[in-house]
């Protein structure tokens, strides 16, 4: 198989993606190497270029992009890049992108996975729709937030921000990801909770929004959130593609917090 079959895959499935204008694309490498096994990860680091190497995996499929883009004028930025080059040639990694078909792919996609990981019970959610609402019936802000503490300590973070009130009783959580926390959207789907990513909102506007709202607002890191899309799609190829060994492999950001 192919690199390039995988990508024509994703075209198959993801008929909401502009193919036109995407940045689903191949980012080094060829995309007629032969796949000898598939890595998914979060972004790119040079410490999941290795792992993925070391697991026999020479197509990384990777949701972030590889280059640092908003810095790359700087030297500093140019050096890294022709060093991570150099990596991926050493190893014989192609690298692809797929973003825009996973941020909407539906049950295994971002969103829905990201859901599911939390473990609490969700609403189906539109194939246009970059969110998910929770029932979190029962439930304070604070007593959610320790909820989702417990679900995350696995993917390497050790905090949730709660902005607002914890001891606000709650019942619909709208659930977002990566960058894609447009906190009016999701209040308007009825939310009187949000969890959003750090990446996703910021404190002179959306933090202003919600305490004018008295909406309680918790914030998990852009990666946290992600992961489990990349993990399941490490498993969804595996099925789709029998015979071929597909695995996720850790990105290992020490994102963590003193207190």
């Amino acid at each position: 198989m192919k690199a390039k079959e995988i990508l024509d895959h994703f075209r198959q499935v993801g008929t909401w993606v502009d193919w036109d204008h995407t940045v689903d694309e191949f980012l080094h490498g060829s995309p007629d190497a032969e796949v000898q096994g598939i890595a998914t990860c979060w972004i790119p680091t040079n410490i999941a270029l290795d792992r993925a190497a070391s697991a026999g995996c020479n197509l990384v499929i990777t949701h972030e992009p590889a280059f640092c883009a908003k810095y790359a004028d700087e030297a500093s930025t140019q050096a890294l890049v022709r060093q991570k080059r150099e990596i991926m040639d050493q190893y014989g990694i192609t690298l692809l992108r797929c973003h825009d078909t996973w941020d909407r792919m539906p049950v295994v996609g971002i969103p829905d996975a990201w859901a599911e990981f939390l473990d609490l019970p969700s609403q189906p959610r539109q194939v246009e729709s970059f969110y998910k609402v929770c029932d979190v019936e029962g439930l304070t802000a604070g007593q959610l937030a320790e909820h989702i503490l417990k679900r995350v300590r696995d993917l390497g973070q050790d905090t949730v921000l709660v902005l607002g009130n914890p001891s606000k009783s709650v019942s619909r959580m709208a659930v977002g990801t990566g960058a894609i926390t447009h906190l009016p959207s999701m209040y308007e789907l009825g939310a009187d909770v949000i969890l959003a990513t750090d990446d996703g909102m910021n404190y002179w506007d959306g933090g202003l929004w919600a305490m004018d709202l008295g909406l309680p607002l918790l914030i998990v890191n852009h990666a946290t959130a992600e992961k489990p899309g990349m993990m399941a799609m490490a498993r969804y190829l595996g099925e789709q593609f029998e015979g071929v060994t597909c695995q996720y492999v850790d990105v290992d950001i020490p994102y963590s917090s003193v207190h």
